[in-house]
């Protein structure tokens, strides 16, 4: 389902209708449920039923009106990208930022609740006569957020005045990049480890359990044990399986050449790729994803807490941007 329409020199970004109408049926139909049963209860127990029902119905009406105007004009903010200038706001109240005099940025925030992931807001920062202003995109996804700032701001290095001199400090970067995953495997190994110990923990106490006379001793307290051994057991085993996978996404080596990356053993021409999506160096975890023409990506990790990177990853952006020079839109960063 695209959500990036474009249309001759302009493209539009917005949050797809569909998706527009889903969510205000959902909270229209949440909210109106919650009326039915909540407002019942502040109403006069003398107040005969019928005029109950028609307050709680007109409640519901008025909620279900408010919930999607707000949702197809309030929070449906669309961005147009033309080659001079950059229309931002809702149908009727947009905002024209000219290109050559105002500069784009990103604000990504993930919001966290125990430790949990429980949602991320994208905003667009927009920089334009000495003056910032931050305009929050609702509903906009990953992958059209993307898309526009790859539109606003591109990473693509500008053409070179001087070939001579831009050859000369491509030469000075690296070309080949190490990636050490000995961190994810030991991590791995300790969780494959511990969750055999506590399968077989499980199994001997169930082995116990099924003696005849164990639940009547003095240790039958033990058949605890089999639930909660067994859940962790399962855990580590899930998270054993992670870090392997992350192991296996992770290549030996990266070399970067004019024509094409190469990944462990594998070559990737320039010409059959259709983006190479990089996760800004400030991340703490670094990913690659290289979209092919023709529909099959490749994901994989570059960077994090237990993956290392030598030379360093920031080096690794700037080899490929220069590698990439002369084709503009190819490499781009992926906002998660």
């Amino acid at each position: 389902m695209s959500q990036v329409a474009t249309v001759p020199a302009e493209r539009v970004f917005r949050r797809h209708p569909l998706r527009i109408a889903l969510g205000a049926l959902m909270l229209s139909a949440v909210l109106s449920t919650a009326a039915l049963f909540i407002i019942p209860g502040f109403l006069p127990r003398t107040m005969n039923i019928s005029t109950r029902g028609r307050i709680v119905l007109v409640a519901a009406i008025v909620l279900t009106i408010a919930v999607w105007v707000g949702a197809f004009w309030l929070r449906n903010i669309r961005v147009i990208v033309r080659s001079g200038t950059v229309d931002i706001g809702r149908p009727g109240g947009m905002q024209t930022y000219a290109r050559d005099t105002t500069a784009f940025r990103s604000k990504v925030t993930e919001h966290r609740t125990n430790g949990l992931r429980t949602g991320t807001t994208r905003a667009l920062v927009v920089w334009t006569d000495g003056r910032e202003t931050v305009i929050d995109l609702p509903g906009f996804s990953r992958t059209v957020f993307n898309e526009l700032m790859a539109e606003l701001a591109p990473i693509a290095q500008p053409p070179a005045a001087d070939p001579v001199a831009a050859a000369r400090e491509r030469a000075k970067l690296p070309t080949t990049f190490r990636l050490d995953s000995s961190g994810e495997r030991r991590i791995g190994r300790g969780f494959l480890i511990t969750a055999i110990v506590l399968f077989a923990m499980t199994l001997g106490v169930t082995l116990l359990v099924l003696t005849p006379g164990f639940l009547d001793g003095d240790l039958s307290a033990l058949v605890l044990l089999i639930p909660f051994a067994g859940i962790a057991a399962i855990g580590f085993a899930i998270g054993a399986a992670q870090r392997y996978r992350a192991v296996r996404r992770t290549p030996a080596q990266i070399v970067v050449g004019p024509h094409g990356l190469r990944m462990g053993e594998e070559d990737h021409p320039y010409s059959l790729l259709a983006r190479i999506w990089l996760t800004p160096p400030a991340y703490p975890v670094h990913r690659i994803r290289l979209d092919k023409r023709g529909g099959r990506a490749i994901t994989c990790i570059l960077g994090s807490t237990r993956v290392t990177m030598t030379p360093t990853y920031e080096e690794f952006v700037l080899a490929l941007r220069s590698e990439t020079a002369g084709l503009p839109g190819l490499v781009s960063l992926d906002l998660e």
